[in-house]
């Protein structure tokens, strides 16, 4: 009897261990085979990502998370249907004052001018030189200060006028001269600076005018043509001598415009007016984003610290606003 017994319970431990291993591999398959299914699944859906089908058209990895990481869906849609490489596309978005509202327009313009850096695609269309001078108008916001922006697409009304503006002294400009009173504080510091460094003096050749005076600038080169106006004048309104921060500089040293420009003094301006707020507001170089031939005569009041920033970063006025302001 306890025989019997003892079979039995050798049995039922023997059919439990058997239990305990049939389960453990059945366990041990649906394991597996739900990873199985899992990867599977991740597969198909990583084959179906823009990553996979970016990346296997030709980019990078790394330009193809950058791409991803930036651009709409739309936009990405557009690269997998093109199915070939487009440097145009990873390289634009690296570029550091790249605006994602204008990455269509930068595609365009890059494609239509090849030649232009990726630099100057990025600037020209940031600042709207791509659609042509003039082509659109907004009213420039004098509430952006020293910062303000008047351009051949940012205007002023024919009744603005600031209302701290001071003459400037005889000893410091020419006659009837007068600018923001925070312009000629800082221009009287720079004169005196620049003639303790050089022994020459700077002066003052044309600094606020009125929408008046400047349409009668402008008409005067329009009797030519307006081609040719376009090119000699701003339009009035479109004049930053309305600001009443702008200063058109030479010395008397060197009174002529090229000489001025072959001069130390302007050497010296170029180099460290920003340390007084002051901007060369159009630079050699950068024509196709000021609408403007350099003049080294033009300097613009923006204050110290956007002044340094210009500077510091060689953009222009134009460049900074639509970076820094408008974006």
């Amino acid at each position: 009897m306890k025989k019997r017994k003892k079979r039995k319970k050798f049995r039922l431990k023997s059919s439990f261990k058997r239990f305990l291993a049939y389960a453990a591999v059945i366990l041990i398959l649906i394991i597996y085979g739900t990873i199985s299914i899992s990867n599977n699944i991740k597969e198909i859906k990583y084959h179906e990502s823009f990553e996979y089908k970016i990346n296997s058209i030709g980019y990078s990895l790394e330009d193809t998370k950058k791409m991803i990481e930036i651009l709409p869906e739309k936009s990405l849609q557009e690269i997998v249907d093109a199915n070939e490489v487009n440097e145009i596309y990873p390289n634009i978005i690296k570029q550091k004052y790249f605006l994602l509202k204008n990455y269509d327009e930068y595609v365009e313009y890059k494609t239509l001018n090849k030649n232009t850096s990726y630099e100057d695609v990025i600037a020209i269309v940031n600042v709207m030189a791509n659609k042509g001078w003039y082509s659109q108008s907004f009213e420039s916001n004098i509430e952006d200060g020293y910062s303000m922006i008047v351009n051949k697409f940012y205007y002023l009304k024919p009744e603005y006028e600031r209302t701290d503006l001071v003459n400037i002294a005889l000893s410091y400009a020419y006659a009837d001269n007068k600018a923001a009173s925070i312009v000629v504080e800082e221009y009287y510091k720079m004169w005196q600076d620049v003639k303790e460094e050089l022994n020459v003096h700077l002066m003052v050749n044309s600094s606020y005018r009125s929408y008046e005076d400047q349409e009668e600038i402008y008409n005067s080169f329009k009797t030519i043509s307006l081609k040719y106006a376009d090119s000699y004048a701003a339009r009035p309104g479109y004049s930053e001598h309305q600001t009443g921060l702008a200063l058109d500089i030479t010395s008397l040293e060197h009174k002529g415009q090229n000489e001025f420009k072959e001069s130390e003094e302007y050497a010296w301006l170029k180099k460290n007016c920003y340390k007084y707020g002051f901007i060369l507001r159009f630079p050699e170089g950068k024509e196709s984003i000021t609408g403007y031939n350099n003049e080294s005569w033009h300097f613009r009041y923006v204050g110290n610290e956007v002044a340094k920033k210009i500077h510091d970063e060689n953009i222009t006025l134009d460049e900074y606003y639509a970076f820094y302001i408008k974006k």
